[in-house]
């Protein structure tokens, strides 16, 4: 029985797709400019279209412009011969996939594409193709060969023409000001929603706090820090409002400042401007307050500037906010 290098094979199939890439990198020109100026500017939707494996890439290619900023949809072709070409509306915008560009079923949608007036961009590994002169905008995807040694097996062009769908995807999603929040909408159950979609009062500590609404010695409060162990007492009105805080960073500054601090009071020493955070904004965004501003623990207040709650790095960390 022949030994087989499975190693050495399974490295050549992925140099030679990573070849393919790279190839397919340094042929775009000006039609994906073009694309990329047709989809930005397209008033419906967009509209993916293919057959086989090219009917997959589609699918990927509708599901990831959807998932960033792009809407769209995937139409298998077949089935938009027989009732399912309803979907796509004047407004909208079409792409197909197919590494031939002859394949039949394409072919004899090209003249209900052009009753309906809609642009077509071509993805295709054969520019002079059926498919591709009949389109508004063609996508190079060719390669010289496939990955697969008796260059049959849809491999290396497979490949290509992902690489150029998600090179779309990325650039519209950077084109439109697509942030991780509006990903995270899109996401509203996968981790990165979870965490993305947290409000700071979703995260926020709001039983058992260590609030002070009268002055008091200075050693009190560093007795009422160390019961809670959240590094910081909040002084308050008794209306609720904020008159400053005290942390294990304030009792540091002030041990350097001071000889003797067992008749200092509270307020002369606490910070009577604390940076603070609304409980409507993101979770995210309150830990890139506390990491740029270098801070363990944020106020939170309502909107009427009374006190909600306390929001602690270790409190985000445990929340999955990172």
């Amino acid at each position: 029985m022949k030994i087989i290098n499975k190693i050495s094979i399974a490295k050549k199939v992925i140099l030679s797709e990573a070849t393919a890439l790279k190839n397919i990198a340094n042929k775009l020109d000006n039609n994906f400019n073009l694309a990329c100026e047709a989809i930005l500017n397209c008033k419906g939707k967009v509209v993916t279209i293919g057959l086989g494996k090219s009917g997959h890439i589609a699918t990927k290619s509708a599901a990831t412009l959807s998932s960033t900023g792009t809407p769209s949809v995937f139409l298998h072709a077949a089935e938009a011969l027989h009732g399912d070409i309803g979907l796509i509306g004047k407004l909208d915008l079409v792409i197909c996939y197919s590494n031939s560009g002859e394949t039949k079923e394409l072919l004899l949608l090209l003249p209900l594409l052009k009753l309906l007036k809609v642009t077509l961009i071509t993805v295709t590994g054969n520019k002079k193709s059926m498919l591709a002169k009949s389109s508004d905008i063609v996508l190079d995807s060719s390669v010289q060969s496939e990955a697969c040694p008796l260059n049959l097996t849809p491999t290396s062009s497979v490949i290509s023409a992902i690489g150029l769908s998600d090179a779309l995807a990325i650039t519209l999603l950077k084109c439109r000001g697509f942030t991780s929040k509006d990903f995270a909408k899109s996401h509203p159950q996968g981790e990165l929603g979870k965490r993305l979609l947290k409000k700071t009062e979703d995260v926020m500590i709001i039983k058992r706090l260590p609030y002070t609404y009268v002055d008091m010695k200075l050693i009190k409060a560093i007795d009422i820090i160390t019961k809670f162990n959240y590094g910081i007492i909040i002084s308050l009105t008794k209306e609720k409002k904020l008159l400053g805080i005290f942390t294990d960073g304030d009792l540091r500054r002030t041990l350097r400042k001071y000889n003797d601090v067992s008749s200092l009071q509270l307020y002369k020493v606490m910070t009577k401007k604390p940076i603070v955070v609304s409980k409507n904004i993101m979770a995210a965004e309150a830990l890139n307050i506390m990491e740029h501003k270098q801070i363990t623990s944020l106020v939170v207040i309502n909107d009427d500037k009374t006190v909600a709650g306390l929001l602690t790095l270790n409190q985000l960390l445990k929340s999955g906010i990172e």
